[in-house]
């Protein structure tokens, strides 16, 4: 099996499912969860995924959420967990929709 890793026509004829192939080719800057989240003197971007309001896309997801919508929604340890996922360039997750 060690010829398959430097074989180019083996690369390129690799299967994917079709949900999977859309995980794989997106990024979290164009998910429509991944929003900028606005504090008293800074902003920083975040998943706003598992909130339950817009997970279940009960509301609208603005751009720019202000910190203490999300304090009152799912407390500190909430927001502690929706700051843990900002990195735009991540792979993208299960729960991916596109802006």
């Amino acid at each position: 099996m060690a010829g398959n890793r430097n074989n180019v026509l083996w690369e390129k004829h690799r299967m994917m499912l079709p949900d999977v192939r859309t995980r794989a080719i997106h990024r979290c800057k164009d998910c429509r969860f991944f929003v900028q989240i606005k504090g008293k003197t800074e902003a920083r971007y975040g998943c706003v995924v598992n909130i339950k309001a817009y997970g279940n896309l009960e509301n609208r997801i603005p751009p720019i959420l202000p910190v203490t919508d999300i304090i009152k929604c799912v407390g500190l340890e909430g927001l502690d967990y929706c700051l843990k996922f900002n990195d735009p360039d991540a792979q993208s997750c299960g729960r991916f929709k596109l802006k």
